[in-house]
């Protein structure tokens, strides 16, 4: 009697785990596609070029799943403009540049398809018109040199929108890196007007995922929005006199700043320069962010966390949580080595525009999206080695903490903006 009721509850269990292993997602990484912003992209230092885009977190994952991952690479001083920061002239070619593209004659396709300035709705609409260098546009130039070249000089070949090159190149493993730049864009200009609306973000962002998910059995990876709150861009009002050479109740009293303000860059650089030659205060348009806009941002960012979650769910895609990776590198730094790397302006993890990472922080995150595919799938890629890629990181040789030698986790930064 005993066996007769074991062998029905065995059969079960044994049927449970048949069924769950014929049902065990894999993953080819072969074609491997990015759709994403400055982000992905490899944007650093206020441009695109070459020696950020080497460092990217998509190639560095490319490189350790050991797949081909052609990128349109930007010679010298390399192309695009950042948000919060002056805007440059459309003039191409630039400073150290020749041909522009460094994959000269230029690759017929690229897997990373990323391009800087993009919204989410840019990913769907956006498409490369002619002529190449749109001298009073520099977001369709970009889109041009990135998503256009070399289709766009040759005759009769498709110019797609960064959707449809995705599609077209039959990814069989996609990564959507979207929704920075929108909200990026209203923090650094200090306008809540140009925060996305969450219903129009819900649709753009569900038929991306749609339209990789089920045209093909793309395994699709999304990662949430960060907050640019948590990055260098931004710096508290106690944290200043790091970088100010004042203490922190002069400066306050000086500038009229609240104990909740926060300072982007700009502000920072023209408060040392006033502090040091004794100037008048006077502080250039966006230089202070206040409690109640960063409340709005704040929020802004976790309801369309909560599309892409909720939107990944219902598609079958995976999540990698973007926010939280960049928000624990503001609370709590990153170890790279023996260097202690922080989030502050000039703090090592990011380049000198403040937000976006360099080489290290990029590695940072492609190790825990490798170890995110890893654990959902079962692969075993290796993880990029921090202790080696930071001692040449540019983002590192430039932070107040880096002296020609490692620095102790405790140790604190001293005054650089003098």
């Amino acid at each position: 009697m005993r066996n007769a009721c074991i062998f029905p509850v065995l059969a079960i269990v044994l049927g449970s785990q048949i069924s769950a292993t014929a049902q065990q997602r894999s993953l080819d990484p072969t074609n491997f596609i990015v759709l994403g912003e400055g982000l992905a992209a490899g944007m650093a230092d206020f441009s695109l070029k070459d020696v950020f885009q080497e460092k990217s977190f998509p190639n560095q994952m490319a490189t350790s799943m050991d797949v081909a991952f052609p990128q349109p690479l930007f010679e010298g001083s390399g192309v695009g403009n950042v948000p919060g920061f002056p805007a440059l002239p459309v003039r191409y070619p630039g400073p150290g540049q020749g041909s522009v593209r460094k994959d000269f004659p230029p690759q017929l396709f690229i897997f990373n398809l990323s391009v800087p300035g993009f919204h989410l709705a840019d990913a769907i609409g956006a498409r490369p018109s002619r002529p190449v260098i749109q001298t009073q546009d520099m977001q369709k130039t970009l889109v041009n040199l990135i998503l256009g070249y070399p289709a766009i000089i040759l005759p009769n070949k498709p110019l797609w929108t960064q959707l449809e090159y995705a599609q077209a190149m039959n990814p069989t493993f996609a990564l959507i890196e979207l929704g920075y730049f929108d909200v990026l864009d209203a923090a650094t200009n200090n306008d809540l007007s140009r925060l996305p609306n969450v219903a129009t973000f819900n649709t753009n962002y569900s038929a991306i995922v749609k339209a990789l998910r089920y045209s093909g059995g793309t395994e699709v990876l999304v990662t949430t929005v960060p907050n640019p709150l948590d990055t260098g861009y931004f710096t508290t009002v106690a944290a200043a006199n790091l970088l100010v050479p004042t203490d922190t109740a002069t400066l306050a009293s000086r500038y009229g700043l609240r104990s909740d303000d926060l300072i982007t860059i700009p502000g920072l650089i023209a408060m040392a320069n006033q502090m040091r030659w004794n100037e008048a205060p006077q502080l250039p348009p966006n230089s202070v962010i206040s409690a109640a806009t960063a409340a709005a941002i704040r929020s802004n960012v976790v309801a369309l966390n909560g599309v892409i979650t909720a939107v990944a769910k219902e598609n079958g895609a995976v999540v990698f949580d973007l926010n939280a990776t960049l928000r624990r590198i503001r609370t709590s730094g990153l170890l790279a080595g023996s260097y202690a790397l922080t989030a502050d302006y000039l703090g090592g993890f990011y380049s000198l525009d403040g937000y976006y990472p360099g080489w290290t922080g990029s590695a940072q995150i492609a190790n825990e999206m490798l170890a995110l595919l890893n654990q959902t799938y079962g692969t075993s890629f290796p993880f990029i080695g921090l202790a080696d890629i930071v001692i040449q990181d540019p983002a590192v040789r430039h932070s107040i903490a880096f002296a020609g030698t490692p620095v102790a986790p405790q140790a604190k930064p001293g005054r650089i903006l003098q």
